[in-house]
């Protein structure tokens, strides 16, 4: 709740040079009554000086796997191609598969948005993908259309802390399984090695958006080549948690991280309220 320029949880007041504002965007249709409400909470939350872990900006694009690839098709990691439809009860009127060539064949649709694997779906014609599509009209969910990349054996998870990579670790799918998510009956195997690739793209990503916090979702296929899936700003870990050393390395080192930068905003807030000579700045 927000009062007279102050902001409550629970009915005790947050204080923004102690409290951390961790919010992601969640966007499936589920989502869609909160959504709105949400982004300007977090929004007005700025405006009073707290210190958000994930900025809108940040969170609106990584949101979006078609953004994500967009913004880094220069990743030393491959990008998938997709065609990005944004289904509806017109989705029939729109000229879709003119986009999608027949070399993509069996193509892989999946939801924009983040979604735990949900609506994951491998459409061996043109004809189940407009089943596909059709159904996501339902819901109005926009969709990626993607040439399949082939037998996926792992997709890996790479967690980052500051642009270092801290933890990774292979989510093995299921025989009958399209998606290798957790949530979905994946087991999971940890990584001793990380490809030189995927360094370089942390360092990309760090680089490039200066995310204090950030998964980076990769999948492997069996010819052993890697595919940029998503990165995930609130990634979850909770296959590392039996291991308590590389718990502290991943949540104790984000919040470590996310301390360290709370720290630097609330000087910095305070040097820029800080009158100079009698004169704000």
């Amino acid at each position: 709740m927000l009062s007279a320029g102050l902001a409550y949880w629970n009915g005790a007041p947050l204080d923004p040079a102690r409290d951390i504002i961790v919010h992601d965007i969640r966007s499936g249709p589920v989502h869609d009554v909160d959504l709105w409400t949400s982004i300007t909470l977090v929004r007005s939350l700025e405006a009073l000086g707290f210190w958000t872990a994930i900025g809108l900006d940040d969170a609106i694009l990584f949101n979006d796997k078609h953004a994500t690839t967009v913004e880094l098709a220069d990743s030393p990691v491959l990008v998938i191609p997709s065609v990005r439809v944004t289904t509806g009860r017109d989705t029939d009127r729109l000229p879709y598969q003119e986009f999608v060539p027949d070399d993509w064949f069996p193509v892989f649709t999946k939801p924009a948005s983040w979604g735990r694997g949900l609506g994951c779906v491998l459409c061996p014609d043109r004809a189940t993908l407009d089943a596909v599509l059709g159904l996501a009209s339902g819901s109005g969910a926009c969709m990626l259309v993607q040439p399949s990349v082939g037998e996926v054996v792992a997709d890996t998870r790479v967690v980052a802390v500051e642009g270092h990579v801290v933890a990774a670790y292979d989510r093995i799918p299921t025989s009958s399984s399209h998606v290798a998510n957790v949530s979905r009956g994946a087991s999971v195997r940890p990584r001793a090695y990380v490809e030189q690739a995927l360094h370089e793209l942390v360092t990309l990503v760090h680089e490039r958006f200066d995310l204090p916090y950030v998964c980076v979702d990769v999948l492997v296929n069996a010819r052993g080549e890697l595919h940029l899936s998503e990165l995930e700003l609130d990634g979850a870990v909770s296959a590392l948690f039996d291991d308590p050393e590389a718990m502290d390395r991943v949540v104790g080192g984000r919040f470590r991280a996310y301390a360290a930068r709370l720290e630097r905003h609330t000087r910095e807030r305070t040097l820029t309220a800080t009158p100079v000579g009698g004169v704000r700045p």
